[in-house]
């Protein structure tokens, strides 16, 4: 008599179990990619951002440069309108890192056209934006320093708000440069 062995295979239990523990690993990568792309989207927005401040920082030391070279030129006159006007008041306060502008202050951004830059007015509704850039979602607040310090400064907030693609949450970059101006 032929005993014939019983071949064993695997169970659709195994089967099914294999499948799941399969697809649980793939929805796992796919997530841990989605957020390295989140996270590397955010990080491109920020960088952006920062070339942005960048640039109006250098516009800013411009128009400075231009008035203690010559307080007559077009870049003096600038700096002695931001410097002393409104915009450049002497009361210090923050919106408490909020996105907002700050109560009290004259919010601007630099536009360069060739070789002039002028100081314009931001519209504080244009914050938060889709992106930072200079007049939406970008802009400026400077405070001066009392008369009694010498020699004068004046400290310029530079303020970034937008709603960043990479992320669900609101982001916004804030950096402070303090220049002085030993003609004040």
């Amino acid at each position: 008599m032929v005993h014939k062995t019983a071949q064993r295979g695997d169970t659709l239990v195994e089967v099914l179990m294999a499948i799941v523990i399969l697809g649980m690993v793939i929805v796992g990568a796919i997530t841990m990619m989605a957020r390295g792309l989140s996270a590397a989207q955010v990080a491109v927005e920020h960088t952006q951002v920062r070339l942005h401040i960048n640039a109006q920082a250098e516009l800013i030391r411009f128009l400075r440069d231009g008035y203690l070279q010559d307080p007559q030129s077009a870049a003096g006159q600038e700096w002695l309108r931001m410097f002393n006007a409104n915009y450049a008041n002497t009361t210090l306060s923050a919106s408490g890192g909020t996105c907002a502008v700050s109560a009290g202050k004259t919010p601007f951004y630099l536009v360069q056209s060739g070789s002039t830059v002028t100081i314009t007015n931001f519209d504080s509704a244009l914050a938060p934006a889709t992106s930072a850039t200079p007049g939406a979602g970008l802009w400026m607040e400077a405070t001066r320093s009392s008369s009694t310090i010498t020699p004068a400064y004046v400290d310029l907030q530079f303020r970034a708000c937008w709603q960043g693609s990479g992320s669900a949450a609101q982001q916004q970059t804030i950096t402070v440069v303090r220049l002085y101006d030993p003609a004040h």
